[in-house]
């Protein structure tokens, strides 16, 4: 450990999953929360995609954190991968994991225009999902997959006890956020009467941009210029539209046993997904 991170500590907690389902949101809301030190970048990737950089990479992350009573980082993408969880397990044992869920068929069409957005895809919703459950390999978007959310908390609960690990819907983040909160400060050890500001507040709406090509460019900008190019780039979209109601039927078909594999793994039942 070197004199500058003397005074960082490694995570207490981490918002482990799944990806479009209130991570940011959450993040943003205990980031604001005057006990709690949060990594400087939402998504640190250190477990599934940095670990090679060391712990002390892990480490300079996070601020100074003498005077914090919990600190913690969001990377969605781990619950998702088993040598992550193998990875965190090993590295903190004694982490807690909070992990967000959303009706599968809502959290797979968010990710889907997402990633539609940012011209990544360009194919119909309809085609990707057939393509999936067809068995073809579509990367590491995996919009069916990550909706199954039975086999990776099952995954999940096989390296973590289940005391450590804290479930809440992004239903119920958006319908009472005040509950939400000081639920989850409960489980972390923080003070749970503090409320923020933006309690509540959408923080990580679907976005369209105005020009990819400058959006690319303005990567390789200073983080200020690029911030400045961004704001003027994006645009808050009136939304996406409806979900084909055969799509939405044919997913129901296929999550409904991965979300009944959830009453028995969290001793809870599921909500109204249908």
């Amino acid at each position: 450990m070197t004199s500058a991170s003397a005074g960082k500590r490694l995570p207490d907690y981490i918002i482990a999953g799944a990806m479009r389902c209130g991570t940011t949101a959450l993040n943003s809301y205990l980031r604001d929360h005057p006990d709690i030190a949060v990594s400087s970048a939402k998504e640190v990737h250190y477990f599934d995609a940095k670990y090679d950089l060391g712990l002390d990479w892990y480490r300079e992350q996070f601020p100074d954190s003498a005077g914090a009573v919990a600190v913690g980082e969001a990377t969605p993408n781990y619950i998702f991968r088993s040598e992550a969880l193998d990875r965190i397990q090993q590295t903190l044992p004694d982490v807690k994991l909070l992990i967000m869920l959303r009706n599968p068929m809502d959290r797979a069409y968010s990710h889907y225009w997402h990633d539609r957005a940012r011209a990544k895809i360009d194919e119909g919703f309809a085609e990707v999902v057939d393509r999936e459950l067809g068995g073809e390999d579509i990367g590491p978007a995996a919009y069916v997959a990550r909706g199954r959310y039975g086999e990776q908390i099952e995954s999940v609960l096989a390296r973590f006890d289940r005391s450590a690990v804290h479930v809440e819907t992004f239903d119920d983040l958006v319908a009472k956020p005040g509950e939400v909160y000081a639920s989850v400060c409960r489980f972390i050890g923080v003070d749970d009467t503090y409320r923020p500001a933006n309690l509540g507040q959408p923080v990580n709406p679907f976005l369209e941009f105005r020009s990819l090509r400058l959006r690319e460019w303005a990567r390789r900008l200073p983080k200020r210029a690029e911030s400045l190019v961004g704001r003027f780039n994006r645009r808050t979209s009136s939304g996406y539209p409806p979900m084909d109601p055969a799509v939405r039927g044919r997913l129901k078909n296929v999550f409904d046993e991965a979300n009944a594999k959830l009453e028995i793994l969290l001793g809870w039942q599921s909500p109204d997904w249908s």
